[in-house]
């Protein structure tokens, strides 16, 4: 009887030994990985590129929490500012102490995103010896490429925030790209880990950057107030390009004569940007279409009326369709003071799902920071210009 004891008493030491070096290894080995940070590929050619020093800065200073920080931050703007292309030009300069994490269009790689920007970590199995002995004689199937489920991901970049806080002073950084293709169908996860950076921001443990549109989303976020009150104000927006720089771009980086491409002169750069205005994403379709496909600016302007006008007929505003009143009074409205306050948008339709889906249209565009609604395009103002007649 005594062998047998010993036996199971050399067991239970062996598992308690066993865990306590599971735990050290898995705060070590992501200590490093938080340390090395994250620098993506920036994707984007040199001619495509709109470098904008002082939003990368700004990036810079927000990756750069101070020791006791007990704030997370917000970064948000109009699809195709620039986002994403600014974020990892910032990363790409001083990525150290900071995960990025880009929320895929395929929610079914959640966990594979995660176990990827974490360098693809394969920690020791989980669980105490005992349990994983009793798991092989249990015939569980066990596979070292299993992708770890992005909770536990979490759960560890957390043990390593802890350690690196411990060595360098101040809190670790994880960002959240493109967090709209959370909602809705994944919301819950958008809930949880906006709780947990409220939670880490109070125990300044790691601080987290949310990447949004100004869609449903950040609408969401700011609904669940608690979470919100730890959000830094105000929030990072990100604009479109100016007037000048808009018409730089145009002439000075897309404009360069080479074999393939011809020029774009001020005359033609003055009539795309009124077009599109200063959207990024825009301009470079725009400048494509002229340089590439070649395009007129006449041509490229009624090619985006189509587009535009399929869209007012989804939204049902055209003249004999239900939301035809509706519309005239918000154009009206956003002609005279450029924004609508959106308890007056949303009274001017029969109910809430109606004016909804209308602002899933690309007609106009809901701002959840300030509760307005805009033009959400220079292209919808253009139309409705030469529409008058029909809506104003």
């Amino acid at each position: 009887m005594i062998p047998i004891k010993i036996s199971i008493g050399g067991f239970v030491l062996a598992d308690i030994f066993y865990t306590l070096y599971q735990d050290k290894f898995d705060k070590y080995y992501f200590s490093k990985v938080i340390e090395k940070g994250t620098q993506p590929e920036v994707n984007i050619s040199s001619l495509q590129y709109i470098s904008q020093p002082e939003i990368v800065e700004h990036f810079k200073r927000i990756f750069k929490p101070y020791k006791n920080q007990s704030l997370y931050h917000v970064i948000c703007g109009e699809r195709g500012t620039g986002k994403t292309t600014l974020i990892k030009a910032a990363l790409k300069e001083d990525g150290q102490g900071v995960i990025y994490i880009n929320i895929p269009t395929n929610l079914n790689k959640l966990d594979e995103t995660f176990n990827k920007a974490l360098k693809n970590f394969k920690i020791l199995p989980s669980g105490s010896l005992l349990k994983q002995i009793a798991q092989k004689i249990l015939y569980f199937k066990t596979n070292s490429k299993t992708v770890i489920k992005w909770e536990d991901n979490l759960e560890a970049f957390k043990n390593g925030a802890k350690r690196y806080k411990m060595k360098h002073g101040t809190p670790p950084v994880i960002i959240y790209d493109n967090v709209d293709r959370l909602v809705p169908k994944h919301a819950e996860v958008l809930d949880i880990l906006q709780e947990d950076a409220k939670d880490n921001a109070d125990d300044m443990k790691y601080i987290a950057v949310f990447v949004s549109n100004k869609t449903s989303a950040l609408k969401r976020m700011k609904s669940r107030t608690n979470a919100w009150t730890r959000v830094s104000k105000p929030v990072v927006e990100i604009n479109n390009l100016s007037k000048e720089e808009s018409i730089n771009y145009l002439v000075n980086k897309r404009g360069i004569k080479t074999m393939k491409e011809g020029k774009i002169d001020i005359t033609e750069a003055e009539k795309l940007y009124e077009l599109v205005g200063g959207c990024i994403m825009d301009l470079e379709a725009v400048a494509d279409e002229f340089l590439n496909l070649k395009q007129s600016s006449e041509e490229i302007k009624q090619q985006k009326f189509i587009e535009i006008d399929n869209e007012f007929n989804i939204a049902k505003l055209h003249k004999n369709q239900p939301n035809h009143e509706a519309g005239k009074h918000i154009i009206k409205t956003l002609n005279s003071n450029g924004m609508l306050d959106y308890l007056t948008y949303s009274k001017l339709f029969n109910n809430p799902e109606e004016a909804n889906k209308v602002l899933e249209t690309n007609i106009f565009a809901y701002n959840p920071i300030k509760n307005i609604i805009t033009f959400n395009s220079r292209a919808i103002e253009c139309y409705i210009r030469e529409n008058a007649g029909i809506f104003i």
